[in-house]
């Protein structure tokens, strides 16, 4: 299945079952509910720390969702996965756990690199020909981890196992048998896609309140089921 055909199927996959998608949909504005008790009670109320402690809660039962939708696509079924709240928050923690694993790692090189190159203790005029290189190399090493972290998730989709998604060298042969530039290509067409669906329902948000209810509830259901499918199809290959 070549690039074109996998976003094709990506973008068709939410619309395969619109009560499901727009219960996606819905879950999504719940997780924005400390934006939207912000902007309806203000920052210092009782309702906004409530609004957050939900969309918390919310916000990782949606990260184990996103695993289910991978498992999908690896499996080639059309098919939008329910909610399983518990399970979901469940896997939503131990997907928390794999980002953060793989995203400490180059936290701890961006720094490494910091001190080789001189920015850290270094004067303003060495600080700043130095960070010029370091956040080269910075980019790069976030970029490459962001790539590790995405397979590991569709590694973890498959046996629900921690290790199999922390098996660096496994996941290193699973980005080499897909293909990096593949995966790099694929996340460049699929931010460009959500970036102009995101232009056009930017105009809603004029609306008070209403207008982040109802982005939420497109372009949020819509980007959950689109880029995670997407991202099954692609391991299967």
């Amino acid at each position: 299945m070549g690039l074109g055909d996998i976003l094709s199927k990506s973008i068709s996959y939410p619309f395969s079952d619109l009560t499901k998608f727009l219960i996606v949909g819905l879950i999504f504005v719940i997780s924005d509910m400390d934006g939207i008790f912000y902007g309806l009670f203000g920052p210092n109320s009782f309702m906004a720390i409530i609004g957050i402690i939900i969309a918390i809660v919310f916000s990782v039962i949606l990260s184990g969702y996103s695993i289910d939708v991978i498992k999908r696509g690896i499996d080639n079924s059309n098919e939008i996965p329910d909610f399983d709240f518990a399970n979901n928050f469940v896997d939503g923690i131990k997907v928390l756990i794999i980002g953060l694993v793989y995203f400490i790692i180059p936290i701890i090189i961006t720094l490494v690199l910091l001190f080789m190159f001189g920015a850290i203790g270094a004067g303003l005029d060495k600080m700043a020909g130095s960070l010029g290189i370091w956040a080269v190399f910075a980019v790069i090493i976030f970029i490459i981890f962001g790539i590790f972290a995405i397979i590991a998730e569709a590694r973890f989709a498959i046996s629900r196992s921690i290790g199999d998604a922390l098996s660096i060298g496994e996941v290193f042969a699973d980005v080499k048998r897909i293909g990096i530039l593949n995966i790099i290509l694929f996340l460049i067409v699929v931010s460009i896609l959500l970036i102009v669906l995101g232009l056009i329902l930017s105009v809603v948000t004029i609306i008070p309140v209403i207008g982040i209810v109802i982005v939420d509830l497109i372009l949020g259901g819509f980007s959950m089921l689109f880029v995670n499918y997407g991202i099954g199809l692609l391991y299967s290959e």
